[in-house]
């Protein structure tokens, strides 16, 4: 899978290490820029040459990264030239969500229920950036149920930036900076072969082991996909020795965890789901990382520091629960020093941006609830229903206020819980308060504990934004989950 870096990290003493040439540097993503507070693109969805579903900008297979500012705008007409029938029958609609936006849930906006891009047809975006949106990494796939992991499982997705981090960590204005994007690409790109996964994801599991220490090994080996990085099996990253850059890392992976390690250097984490710890309440800029845990759908934006020597950005090992899904050790780059090269985007300086109030604070929450995730091998389930397109939402807010849910799994896998439209704090895991308080927008449920004693975990969420009025989703964002009923609708009033 990865035999150039493999053989370089495993060379033996007197052993030539294969060379850093022989691996392709990592490629740079294209960018759209707002001009003049507007962002305007044309995207557009069909297979690709191998057949595989695709997104494409200006006549090439690829997704830019959407650069705006608070405030900005963006105006992305898309075009579905998907075959009218994907497969087993299915019409290859799709759409697409705005992750992490607080945009408006409006036709036209980040709505995903409503909105269907036939084949053959089009549809205009208008999604508006807050001036409250904290500065960071979001991203945009499509979100058409029963498809979604068809869809995104095969990379169709892009990064958006907000622009305006080093107001909230000053010591980042000027550093290069790169996006990385993390996929886990299925060998078999067939809409038959994503149904075949979520039937076997779905197979009850064996009831876990009274004695945890009798567990078998967490993590096997993948053989049904290729983890890859902006769109490679692996690649070098150029950074000189001492050299501190940005590195904003998107998970669009469909199940996978990437646990996101530089060797033999600590990574300092300054933003966590596009917002800056800066932001959270009694929060500070950065955090001291070995390593991270990146669900799917996670973004997380570190500074990483060259040496003279040789580093490689590993994913370690992840334990999806005895039901869940194989998450093994890779190697996803090695860094090299690239001294001459100077073309590259630098984080941009300060320019008096201020968080909103709202974000350094939480009220008191108005409303409890508990919500339950389960699944059987018919299907998934929230609170003991799979999703209805035509059904009313499960859940009514008011806008203006904050809830606290306790989210309950009654599985023995994983589950990544995610709402459109805002963000929520962790406030406990199986009643062991989180000290540790961050604004994200996914997060893992872990698996129950055992067979008569579910996992718990404790959410405040923030529905205070007036723009975020309307009905929109949460769901598991392990995307054959989701397709398979993982999800319900939340109505804001």
């Amino acid at each position: 899978m990865l035999l150039g870096l493999l053989a370089f990290a495993c060379a033996g003493p007197g052993e030539a290490p294969a060379s850093p040439l022989t691996i392709p540097s990592l490629p740079v993503i294209p960018e759209v820029h707002s001009v003049s507070g507007v962002a305007t693109l044309t995207l557009n969805a069909a297979l690709d040459r191998t057949g595989r579903p695709a997104f494409f900008w200006e006549g090439r297979e690829i997704a830019p990264t959407i650069r705006v500012h608070p405030g900005d705008a963006i105006h992305l007409h898309y075009e579905n030239r998907l075959p009218e029938v994907c497969g087993l029958g299915l019409i290859s609609d799709s759409n697409l969500h705005f992750h992490g936006l607080s945009a408006s849930p409006a036709i036209h906006s980040d709505d995903v229920i409503a909105t269907k891009v036939e084949p053959g047809r089009s549809f205009d975006y208008v999604v508006r950036i807050g001036r409250d949106q904290p500065p960071g990494l979001y991203w945009y796939h499509p979100h058409p149920h029963g498809l979604a992991n068809w869809e995104i499982g095969n990379g169709m997705s892009g990064a958006i930036v907000v622009e305006g981090i080093a107001d909230a960590v000053p010591q980042v204005a000027g550093l290069r900076e790169q996006v990385v994007i993390l996929r886990d690409i299925p060998l078999d790109h067939s809409v038959a072969a994503a149904e075949r996964l979520a039937t076997l994801r779905t197979q009850p599991s064996a009831p876990p082991p009274a004695d945890p220490d009798e567990a078998g090994p967490p993590c096997g080996v993948e053989t049904g996909s290729q983890p890859t990085i902006n769109g490679l099996p692996s690649a070098t990253i150029g950074i000189r020795p001492g050299e501190r850059q940005l590195w904003r890392i998107l998970n669009a992976s469909t199940h996978r965890h990437f646990v996101v390690g530089l060797t033999g250097e600590h990574l300092q984490l300054v933003a966590q789901d596009g917002v800056p710890l800066a932001y959270a309440p009694h929060g500070s800029p950065t955090q001291t990382v070995s390593q991270i845990i990146i669900p799917p759908a996670g973004r997380a934006e570190v500074v990483a520091t060259g040496t003279t020597g040789h580093q490689y950005l590993i994913s370690e090992c992840f334990d999806a629960g005895s039901g869940g899904d194989i998450n093994p050790q890779d190697i996803l780059a090695e860094t090299i020093d690239d001294s001459g090269a100077t073309q590259m985007t630098r984080v941009a300086k300060p320019f008096g941006l201020r968080p909103s109030r709202a974000y350094e604070s939480i009220s008191p929450p108005a409303q409890y609830r508990t919500i339950h995730f389960s699944e059987d091998a018919k299907g998934f389930y929230i609170d003991k229903r799979a999703y209805n397109p035509a059904a009313p939402a499960a859940i009514v807010a008011r806008a203006g206020t904050t809830e606290e849910w306790t989210l309950v799994n009654e599985t023995d896998e994983v589950h990544t819980f995610h709402i459109h439209q805002v963000h929520f704090i962790v406030a406990a895991v199986n009643g062991r308060l989180e000290t540790r308080r961050r604004w994200l927008d996914v997060v893992d449920l872990p698996p129950r504990r055992s067979a008569d004693h579910p996992s718990t975990l404790k959410v405040v969420l923030d529905f205070r934004d007036p723009v975020i009025r309307g009905t929109f989703l949460f769901h598991c964002h392990i995307v054959d989950h989701e397709d398979g009923g993982m999800m319900a609708k939340i109505r804001v009033i």
